[in-house]
């Protein structure tokens, strides 16, 4: 009996070794994939003002702890990590860490200076504690920010494919841990690139006219994040951006939370709806609505009312009762560049207050809501065929 027990148990490790052999195979299927339409505040400074109608947030890892992410999640908003993988900051805790060998030129900011990206052997260790803090900490995703050296005086001769080898890395490294992970800038290399990343956060597209480089992203259906910083572009960035399908927003260059203008939140919410006749099918009343591609989201109610009736056989034009009747209202949520059918449920006793009406005058009302928070109404008549004239 002991040689047949060893002998199932060994079939049962067999049996359920792929499950325990591939972690990263379950951390992608859990991980969060960034909608195309995320709405965004990005703070690296000061105290963060949680207080924006936003779907993510994006705040700096090490300045942030756990209870700030936690309170985020609790308000529904999605947290990302803010870390810096190409440049060493000498205020950071782990600045003794980086050997003298990898820090190169002065980049530009106080107290930074570019990494030997090359020499991933000396930098991973770092670099993998950092995105396990990001992970422990809780935020769903990584900002890697200077991941661009190659275009830059580092120091260092970092050619285009040392850069492509250490983003790959990052990416997947972030990946790994179950957290989705974004482009930082770089428009040359998106093509290459935007297979391993989850979507892209870029600087000054409009500023540089980079924008258009960040395309493949959009059309895999991943968001791409633009920040602007001059404030002559406003608010004629937006509508470029609502065009191409960018996420744009003003900013002030120290992200200290002195500006902040989203283009998602500049007009109000519309919703389109359909013209012309309404038919019942199968006891329900069906309303087409649309959400039009410039916004993230519309979200609301449709409302049905009738206005007046025509009855049979005198055809006289006539009112039921003081009040109009309340037909039925149904909530809706769409995305951005949707159109769907809304059916409104209609009983028969409901039907049944109608009488001989071979058709009624309607009243469609749609209220919605976008991402910003952001309220508005719209109207429309439209006949609603109860029965088939009699010959």
């Amino acid at each position: 009996m002991s040689a047949i027990y060893a002998a199932l148990r060994l079939l049962a490790l067999l049996v359920l070794a792929p499950a325990v052999l591939s972690p990263q195979a379950l951390a992608a299927s859990s991980r969060w994939q960034p909608p195309q339409r995320l709405t965004w505040y990005w703070q690296l400074q000061g105290s963060i003002d949680n207080s924006h109608p936003v779907a993510a947030y994006d705040i700096d890892g090490f300045d942030t702890r756990a209870p700030e992410v936690a309170a985020l999640h609790a308000a529904g908003k999605r947290v990302i990590c803010y870390i810096d993988v190409g440049t060493w900051e000498n205020w950071r805790p782990d600045a003794a860490e980086f050997p003298s060998s990898v820090l190169g030129a002065d980049n530009g900011w106080p107290g930074e200076r570019w990494l030997d990206i090359r020499q991933l052997s000396m930098l991973e260790p770092i670099m993998t504690a950092r995105l396990k803090m990001c992970k422990e900490k809780g935020f769903d995703a990584v900002e890697p920010d200077n991941i661009d050296g190659y275009e830059n005086d580092t120091g260092f001769p970092i050619s285009a494919q040392n850069q492509l080898t250490y983003d790959e890395w990052v990416a997947q490294a972030v990946h790994s841990l179950g957290m989705a992970v974004f482009q930082k800038n770089d428009p040359d290399q998106v093509s290459t690139l935007a297979p391993y990343f989850d979507g892209a956060l870029v600087e000054q597209c409009n500023e540089y006219s980079e924008c258009s480089s960040f395309r493949p992203y959009l059309s895999a259906g991943k968001p791409v994040l633009d920040a602007e910083y001059e404030a002559s572009l406003d608010p004629g960035f937006c509508s470029a951006d609502i065009n191409e399908g960018i996420m744009g927003a003003l900013y002030d260059v120290g992200l200290d939370a002195a500006t902040y203008k989203p283009c998602w939140d500049r007009t109000n919410p519309v919703v389109g709806i359909a013209a012309g006749k309404l038919t019942i099918n199968q006891g329900a009343l069906g309303v087409r609505l649309s959400c039009p591609s410039g916004q993230s989201f519309c979200d609301g109610t449709v409302a049905l009312d009738t206005v007046r009736t025509f009855l049979v056989p005198s055809g006289v034009d006539h009112r039921i009762g003081p009040r109009p009747l309340v037909l039925g209202t149904k909530h809706f949520h769409l995305a951005g560049g949707q159109a769907v059918r809304v059916d409104v449920k209609l009983s028969r006793a409901l039907l049944g207050k109608l009488g001989n009406a071979r058709s009624t005058g309607v009243a469609v009302e749609v209220t919605a809501r976008d991402a910003g928070g952001r309220r508005a109404s719209s109207k429309r008549s439209a006949w609603l065929v109860l029965r088939a004239p009699r010959q």
